[in-house]
Parts: C-alpha cells; structure tokens; sequence
C-alpha cells in the first residue's frame, strides 16, 4: 500500500468512526480527486476491508456507513487525529482553536538559520533576552526548530555557555552565517528519550480522580507519554502538569508527574 493510499484509507476510517459516514464528495474535496477517482478509493477500501462498510440505502450513490463490526484496520483513533483530518473542511465541521502562534520572524533571518541547520553549520545571532533586552552576539549551531506552546524555538549548541539550549526565534534580532568555533558536541538531552507517567492529583477526591482518569486516561490509573528530555519542561507546561504536588495544588493542577523513566538503550 502506498503512502497516498494509505493516508485516503485513514481519512475513510476517521469519517466512518467519528462521523458514522464517509461520501464520494468527501474524499474528493480532501484529495482534490475525481468523482470516478473517489469511487475507485472507496472500491478500493471496500475490497481490503469488506466487513467494515455497508452502503447507505435510499440516499444516492457513493455514500457509506460503518456496519456493526467496524474496526479501523489503518487509523488510529483519536479525537486530535481527527480534527487534524478534517480542519480543511470547514463546510462540514466547525472547528475553532484557541492557541495562537505569537511568534514574529523575519523569514530572511529565519532562511540564515534553516540553511545552517540543514548543512550542519553554525550562525551568529545578536539574541535578546529579560537579562540581555538589546541582546548580545552568540554563535549557534542549530538543530531543530521546536513549537513550545506560543512560541517557535531553535535548539542548538551555544558557544558562548558551552551548552545546549532554546532560543526564541522571536527574539533574534539578526542573523547570519559563521564558522563554528568548536565542534558541535552531542545534545545529550535531545537524543535521550524519557517516558512520562501521569497520574490524578493526589489531592483530588475519589469522585474527582474518577473523573479525570475517564476524561484523560481512558479509566486507566495514569497514562504514559514519551518525548525527549530537552522538552520535557515544554510538555509539562503544555498539559498543566504539577511537578510538585505538595505545593501545586488543584484545581489549577489535576494530574502530576508520578516519575520519570529514561528509554535510553544502554545495551
């Protein structure tokens, strides 16, 4: 199956799962395709999958239900992954965020710092701060740009603090290309990936943690997440996650860190 396909197949099963219906028209609007392209896709689905659609009698051609034995054989369900889905069809779903990106970068000074990570070089920035507001020179070398919430990130080795950290992007004045001074060492906390186990806030009443373990962790007693070490602040921010219990308290705070694993392969 290739990756077209399998991502049509996706579409079909999110449809079929979260909205009990998936048409000709919509694979067409989504894919750009053909009505007799649509109807080949959904052929196609019905073919490998036989037992998971029925067709929606007595209201015209190309229109399909899930039967009582559905079960999604490509996608995997969510409710995020189908908003993602669907947030281009506006037509048939109303979809409205909250988060904004508030982020300001001059794409020039942003192309510097794209072309020096894809070569494996540095650059110089003059970088702002709280500490420093007219900003100071640092030479970077860059290595991923990360989306923390509001704003857009650069993670890269700092030569001046011999150390890996963040940048805002919004706050780099200038950029430009530059000679490395050092070697770029290896980001340790980027490359280790950590589990995160969540759990009801302790201090939550036995109805309460009910609650949140329904709302958030499918009845279980914790969920477990995983990312790198570099943004584990970054997620734990994101999701409102106490890190001390004893003095993060609720409501503000409904879940907490039970503990932290490393996933790192030391065989």
């Amino acid at each position: 199956m290739d990756s077209r396909t399998r991502l049509q197949f996706e579409f079909i099963e999110m449809l079929l799962a979260y909205e009990g219906e998936i048409t000709n028209q919509r694979l067409r609007e989504k894919f750009g395709v053909t009505s007799v392209q649509a109807s080949r896709v959904l052929a196609s689905y019905r073919d490998a999958f036989p037992s998971n659609t029925q067709t929606l009698k007595g209201k015209g051609r190309g229109r399909y239900v899930p039967t009582a034995r559905f079960k999604p054989e490509i996608a995997n369900l969510s409710i995020e992954a189908y908003f993602r889905s669907v947030k281009d069809q506006v037509a048939h779903v109303r979809v409205e965020e909250t988060q904004r990106d508030f982020t300001n970068v001059d794409p020039a000074l942003f192309r510097v710092i794209h072309s020096a990570m894809d070569q494996g070089a540095a650059s110089r920035i003059i970088y702002r701060s709280m500490n420093n507001p007219d900003g100071i020179e640092r030479i970077i070398h860059p290595l991923a740009f990360v989306f923390a919430g509001r704003r857009w990130h650069v993670r890269g080795f700092d030569e001046l603090t011999e150390q890996h950290r963040d940048f805002n992007l919004a706050r780099i004045s200038c950029a430009e290309s530059a000679p490395k001074g050092v070697e770029t060492p290896t980001d340790i906390n980027w490359e280790e990936k950590v589990q995160l186990e969540l759990r009801p806030h302790p201090s939550l009443t036995e109805g309460q943690e009910k609650l949140i373990r329904d709302e958030l962790f499918k009845g279980a007693i914790g969920r477990r997440i995983t990312t790198r070490r570099a943004l584990i602040r970054y997620v734990l921010r994101d999701l409102e996650v106490a890190e001390n219990p004893e003095v993060q308290h609720p409501p503000e705070f409904q879940i907490y860190l039970f503990r932290t694993e490393s996933l790192r392969d030391d065989g």
